[in-house]
């Protein structure tokens, strides 16, 4: 309103110093289609910076991403400076418009554990809005979604790019990867403990269905339980080696049909919300 407000002045100029200014017997004209044309500029080029903004925060995740999948794989401390600071700019473009949900949702895969941990990170943080959660949550929760998968790092390419179904025994490593993501974040000290606590919960499901301790509802962490929805949600829509992708509402029928029991009603619900507009 200031910016049209502002436009109207220029354009008009005042009705006491301006009319000094016309020829006699000559009309005060306000065009008002300049001002629809400068707005409607000033939107676009808004638009185009949030969209400029959005693309940088999720290059700077990924940049972020490698050296800790790095540090992880080889036993080394990493630090959650960047990574935190990624968060606070994905909870303010989300907040302002959805071209990293767009990202999300319809880019394919890249590196698979560091695309799986951004993509998962922004749907959490968009179901957590979804849920009105306050800003403090929203950070909380969408650093803990960055990092729910890095136990899967530690994982051999053999598993993670494998065609057909896994192996008994790989499967028990795979159901490894949240006790070994938790430990690696617990190295990080006190501070990050609760990021721990969610990365192990993470695969949980409310029906006592999932690992590693067959927690049920109320046992597990909301936090973990809107991850663990996101990160199945996403699992959906990228292709997989043994599968193609889902479309958004196919991936959206699957989890109402097949994984509803998995998940809090509450939380489903707002998944589709969110996802659906």
């Amino acid at each position: 309103m200031a910016r049209l407000n502002e436009l109207v002045r220029n354009q008009g100029g005042s009705q006491v110093g301006g009319m000094d200014q016309l020829k006699k017997g000559e009309p005060k004209i306000v065009s008002f289609k300049n001002i629809e044309k400068s707005v409607a500029r000033a939107s676009v080029e808004q638009d185009a910076q949030l969209i400029l903004d959005a693309d940088q925060w999720h290059a700077k995740a990924e940049m972020e991403l490698a050296p800790i999948v790095g540090a992880v794989r080889h036993a080394q401390q990493f630090s959650l400076d960047g990574i935190t600071q990624v968060v606070h700019g994905f909870v303010d473009s989300l907040s302002q418009c959805d071209r990293l949900l767009v990202k999300a949702i319809s880019v394919e895969r890249g590196g698979l554990v560091i695309s799986n941990l951004l993509n998962t990170a922004i749907m959490s943080i968009k179901i957590g809005m979804g849920l009105k959660y306050t800003r403090d949550d929203l950070l909380r929760l969408g650093l803990a979604a960055i990092l729910h998968d890095l136990g899967m790092c530690l994982l051999s390419d053999d598993i993670l790019n494998k065609q057909g179904p896994l192996s008994p025994a790989e499967r028990n490593l795979v159901k490894q990867h949240p006790e070994r993501g938790a430990q690696a974040i617990r190295q990080l000290g006190e501070n990050a403990a609760w990021v721990a606590d969610i990365v192990l919960q993470e695969h949980e499901r409310v029906g006592g269905q999932g690992y590693p301790r067959g927690l049920k509802d109320a046992e597990i962490h909301e936090y973990a339980q809107i991850i663990g929805l996101a990160d199945t949600f996403e699992a959906l829509l990228h292709t997989r080696p043994h599968r193609k992708r889902f479309l958004p509402h196919e991936a959206v029928r699957e989890l109402v049909v097949k994984e509803k029991a998995l998940f809090s009603t509450r939380i489903l619900k707002c998944l589709i919300q969110q996802f659906s507009v």
